[in-house]
């Protein structure tokens, strides 16, 4: 008794039948999803024509629901030459070298028009595994691919005006650094008239000044001038000028002066001023060269600056 017991607690409960309703119902269902599904579903038998079409792939390929011509039809003679190479995806698939493919290509509809879609693709196989239909999903991107289009349509467009844009930089870097050179050049040449007009036109009476036998006064200041011009015309003055912006015009000839060797007696004879106000001029210049509390000497940083 408790061995039969026992048997029939192994065994289970008894399976149900399904019943003709339940089928029914079953098979309503499948046939409610398989036609208000958003995207569209295909069957179709192994030679690739298709059997068994939802509604939304009938509007995709644009082909009344119920047109006998459409389920003959194979996917492939819609598809745009350009995109042939699905073809191979779905051999693979017939030969068991892949159990499915997702694929996006374009298709043309019964008027021509064509569209982009997402393709995605397997086979339904028996329960000894043979193949028996092909089950394909479309979805339709057409928008997705026209906005992608657009973004790279913007994108070209906008390497396009960066681009000349580039080109115009560079050719405007390119007019100024001419320009550059030829104010360069021009400032050059305009240094050797000057020195050339000094050593031609100034020089030359102002060695005849120092020779006419003048009182140790007018002499320093003649060779006070000389010192000048030859610091006008000189690397040094130039330097200096650039270096010491804020160098004021009585700091710059102290500085000229210090550069000769002259000490605070002379300078302060030549420019006529007292020797304490040489000595101020000599500490501002020392601050501006950062030269302050350090142990250089003044008129070797000067020189070694020409």
């Amino acid at each position: 008794m408790n061995d039969k017991a026992n048997q029939v607690k192994r065994a289970g409960p008894p399976a149900q039948a399904v019943g003709p309703m339940d089928l029914a119902q079953s098979e309503a269902r499948f046939r409610l999803t398989f036609e208000q599904a958003p995207v569209g579903i295909i069957h179709g038998d192994l030679a690739g024509r298709i059997r068994l079409a939802n509604r939304r792939i009938s509007e995709l390929f644009g082909y009344e629901p119920e047109d006998p011509s459409f389920l003959d039809l194979r996917l492939w003679e819609c598809t745009h030459p350009d995109d042939y190479w699905t073809v191979e995806r779905f051999k693979k698939l017939l030969t068991g070298e892949i159990e499915d493919y997702t694929v996006e290509k374009r298709y043309f509809r019964q008027d021509g028009e064509l569209w982009w879609a997402s393709v995605r693709c397997c086979l339904a196989r028996d329960g000894q595994g043979q193949p028996q239909h092909f089950i394909v999903i479309v979805e339709d991107i057409s928008q997705r691919k026209m906005a992608e289009e657009g973004l790279k349509k913007a994108h070209e467009d906008l390497e396009a005006k960066v681009a000349e844009r580039t080109a115009e930089l560079k050719a405007a870097n390119t007019a100024l650094k001419v320009m550059l050179n030829h104010r360069a050049e021009e400032k050059m040449e305009l240094e050797a008239k000057v020195t050339a007009s000094a050593a031609q036109l100034v020089m030359p009476f102002v060695e005849r000044l120092l020779a006419s036998g003048l009182g140790s006064d007018q002499r320093a200041l003649a060779e006070a001038v000389r010192a000048g011009v030859s610091e006008i015309t000189s690397p040094f003055a130039r330097r200096l000028s650039s270096k010491l912006v804020g160098l004021t015009p009585k700091e710059l000839e102290v500085a000229r002066l210090v550069k000769e060797g002259k000490g605070s007696s002379e300078i302060a004879q030549v420019l006529a001023i007292s020797e304490n106000a040489v000595a101020f001029h000599r500490q501002n210049i020392r601050a501006k060269l950062g030269l302050k509390n350090k142990g250089i000497n003044l008129c070797s940083y000067l020189r070694q600056m020409s």
